[in-house]
């Protein structure tokens, strides 16, 4: 094990353990429960290349298709509204949790880089019969939508970025946050060391984690105990600490290559929080020179997650470039 991740280590366990007892909640070891128990009314799980994934659909079975891909640490519970809005502005809504987050598989020997993402979102598509669709990525889901419409330009209709995290660098200023250290232990680790789960249980149940929580919006009323709660699901599912692992071991921030989108054709639309410390605004106006036919939509007083934050804006504008 590197000294760096030692050292990572030990700071989160004396976090872990400075934290008060409140904090130290559920473990995958007090409460085992399957994902099943977990799942939404509208959720239902498929197996795809014999991989479990969970998703929900909402909207006319025969409505445009439209896929939401959640972020790092998120999960579907991430587009609870966005869902219900689009579905009833008559789009056929899905969105997924992509492995290993949420309520979908978290093995460690799985494959969980950019490629292998676009192509069970692909392999999903296909399970369910569609083969087009207007994809909305947030964060990391900006990613993995945009490498998919490299990979499949002809499948894709419109494209959305929600502060997308496409090519990152070391000038980002996402490594100063608390989400850029916490990947930060997490690619110096390895899934298989029993050490390494236990620190970032300790993580996931001390300060650190709600300091996470706290960088991604800028108005801290606008995420409920509720919501925290959903997305934090994954926490009660056993091997959760090892996907983790393995989804940093696999994951490239600086890909796809920013080069490389000014192949997509698409119509892009680039929505951004202004106080975004999660990934920086500066991202934004750099793909927006970068992507061909772009529409650039900025909320004030807005942080990392704008379809809650800023939520008629966010959606109506949204509406309206699906429409376009």
């Amino acid at each position: 094990m590197r000294i760096r991740t030692v050292f990572l280590i030990v700071w989160i366990l004396c976090l872990a353990l400075a934290a008060p007892a409140a904090a130290q909640e559920v473990t995958p070891e007090a409460t085992p429960v399957t994902p099943e128990l977990l799942a939404d009314a509208d959720g239902q799980f498929v197996e795809l290349d014999g991989i479990s994934v969970y998703y929900r659909e909402v909207g006319p079975a025969d409505g445009p298709p439209v896929l939401l891909l959640h972020g790092f640490l998120g999960s579907s519970s991430n587009w609870d509204a966005t869902l219900h809005i689009l579905g009833n502005a008559g789009y056929r809504t899905i969105a997924f949790d992509r492995p290993p987050f949420g309520l979908s598989d978290k093995r460690p020997e799985l494959d969980y880089s950019l490629e292998a993402q676009a192509a069970l979102t692909a392999a999903l598509m296909d399970e369910l019969g569609i083969e087009q669709a207007a994809l909305i990525g947030h964060s990391a889901g900006g990613a993995v939508v945009s490498q998919f419409a490299l990979a499949y330009p002809e499948r894709v209709t419109r494209l959305v970025l929600v502060a997308g995290a496409v090519g990152l660098n070391a000038d980002s200023g996402t490594a100063d946050t608390a989400v850029g250290r916490t990947f930060s232990f997490l690619v110096e680790s390895d899934p298989k060391s029993p050490v390494a789960r236990l620190a970032l249980r300790a993580m996931f149940n001390g300060p650190l984690a709600r300091n996470m929580l706290g960088q991604a919006v800028n108005n801290p009323d606008s995420m409920t105990p509720e919501m925290a709660a959903r997305n934090a699901r994954f926490l009660q599912l056993t091997g959760w600490e090892a996907g983790l692992l393995a989804f940093a071991r696999d994951t490239r921030w600086d890909k796809p290559e920013l080069e490389a989108l000014a192949q997509v054709k698409t119509p892009v639309l680039l929505q951004w929080g202004e106080a975004d410390r999660i990934v920086p605004l500066e991202v934004g106006e750099r793909l927006r020179g970068i992507f061909p036919d772009v529409t650039w939509k900025t909320y004030p007083d807005t942080g990392h997650i704008p379809m809650l934050e800023a939520n008629d804006a966010f959606h109506g504008d949204l509406l309206d470039f699906l429409a376009a």
